[in-house]
């Protein structure tokens, strides 16, 4: 007697079809031409965009095994050009001899540790932010000029050559404006900026929109200054999101710092976001030379320093 054969069931397809990895592998290109336009939420994801690209590249593997790869792969290529572009050295050109000052930038955390290091950073112009009474009595006992604002913000000013206060800190500018009388004069805006923050509420932070606007306010004030000007502090801005494409594209801001290979700054408990959130910008026609970073003993940050002044050829 013959058995009746039963054939099998066929069997069910799983996992994503390829058309879809295929989709997943070129969505995270689509963040170059969105970021603007994603408004606040680009800026978020700005960023977190390190961890969400590991994130995202872990979970194709996971769930597309050999079909999710291309995916995992396309997600950190795009995160680390969002993330290394701005680092990348972008030289507009040398500093004219006999025209140059070295600034430099440093959010000391208010720790007295970090005096060594302010001091041995050899600036002509150094900014301290998140000063301490101890810290400015310490460095300004190291410079002839200074001028400093002990409140929210706690900024600091030390120069080498002649400084003058044009503005005090307020709600629209956080940080001073100083007259800085060196080979070519210049205004600077020593910043520090409120980081942004699911709320505004806490330890000198503000909501994403109004860390924006205030990035804005400074981008209007630095736009309308008639002479040269320099930007320099802790903005709480990665030059992966929106506010600092405001200051070197929309208003023409040299970066200073990609003199060379910049890097992050932001360097203790959030270092694996790689955030580059102290700046040094200069207006048009200026130049940076010998562009570095600097250890802050202490601090969450590292320093900032480059020497600035007027171009000595045609610059951008």
């Amino acid at each position: 007697m013959e058995r009746d054969t039963v054939a099998p069931p066929p069997r069910r397809r799983t996992g994503a079809a390829p058309w879809l990895w295929a989709l997943l592998a070129v969505l995270p290109w689509l963040w170059f031409p969105l970021r603007d336009p994603l408004g606040l939420v680009g800026d978020v994801l700005a960023i977190l965009l390190p961890v969400i690209a590991l994130a995202a590249a872990a979970t194709a593997v996971v769930r597309g095994r050999r079909r999710g790869v291309p995916s995992a792969v396309s997600a950190v290529l795009a995160a680390a050009m969002a993330v290394v572009g701005p680092w990348t050295p972008a030289d507009a050109g040398a500093v004219r001899p006999g025209a140059a000052l070295t600034v430099a930038s440093a959010n000391v955390t208010g720790l007295p540790s970090t005096v060594p290091a302010l001091v041995g950073a050899s600036a002509d112009v150094l900014v301290v932010v998140e000063n301490g009474p101890g810290v400015d009595r310490a460095v300004a006992a190291a410079y002839p000029f200074h001028v400093s604002s002990l409140g929210a913000p706690a900024v600091g000013v030390y120069s080498r050559v002649p400084v003058r206060l044009l503005e005090r800190p307020g709600p629209d500018l956080r940080g001073m404006r100083v007259a800085v009388e060196g080979p070519t004069p210049f205004v600077l805006y020593a910043l520090h900026v409120p980081r942004p923050w699911w709320t505004g509420r806490g330890s000198y932070q503000a909501t994403p929109a109004e860390h924006h606007r205030l990035v804005e306010e400074v981008a209007a004030r630095v736009a309308r200054e008639r002479g040269p000007v320099v930007v320099a502090g802790d903005l709480n801005s990665t030059d992966r999101a929106r506010d600092y494409r405001l200051l070197a594209d929309e208003v023409g801001l040299t970066d200073a710092m990609r003199a060379g290979w910049a890097g992050p700054t932001s360097v203790t408990q959030w270092r694996l976001l790689l955030l580059r959130i102290d700046h040094l910008l200069v207006g048009p026609g200026w130049c940076g030379d010998g562009a570095r970073r600097f250890p802050l003993p202490g601090s969450d940050h590292d320093g900032v320093a480059a020497t600035v002044g007027p171009c000595a050829g045609p610059s951008r």
